[in-house]
């Protein structure tokens, strides 16, 4: 698991139940902006849609989820909002020990709100 967390090695292992430990260290968040054609295979297609006015004035729909990962007392939270238009699909993603569903949302609708323009 350390591997998948931005390279980041095990800090320390142990291998009894319930005491698994990994360093993500201080490089959390991250963030990526995806945009491709609509037709695309979505990575996210089980996510639910959510309506936002900004974007429903724009005529495109809107999906939002992620996942926790856990470890101990610890949690990485791996976000997504993704925007549906008629020439493009936009996905924002976010990957960060604090929850920050409004920035991924505003972020997304300053993108489509510039590509719609």
């Amino acid at each position: 698991m350390g591997a998948l967390i931005k390279g980041k090695k095990f800090g320390r292992r142990f291998d009894s139940a319930g005491k698994v430990t990994c360093s993500w260290g201080k490089e959390v968040p991250t963030a990526a902006v995806t945009i491709a054609l609509p037709s695309a295979r979505p990575n996210y297609e089980d996510f639910p849609e959510v309506e936002i006015a900004e974007l429903t004035a724009l005529g495109v729909k809107a999906q939002s989820g992620g996942t926790e990962i856990a470890v101990g007392d610890r949690s990485l939270y791996n976000q997504a909002f993704v925007v549906i238009a008629p020439r493009f699909r936009l996905t924002v993603e976010q990957l960060s020990e604090e929850r920050r569903d409004d920035a991924l949302r505003e972020s997304a609708v300053a993108l489509t709100t510039w590509l719609t323009s």
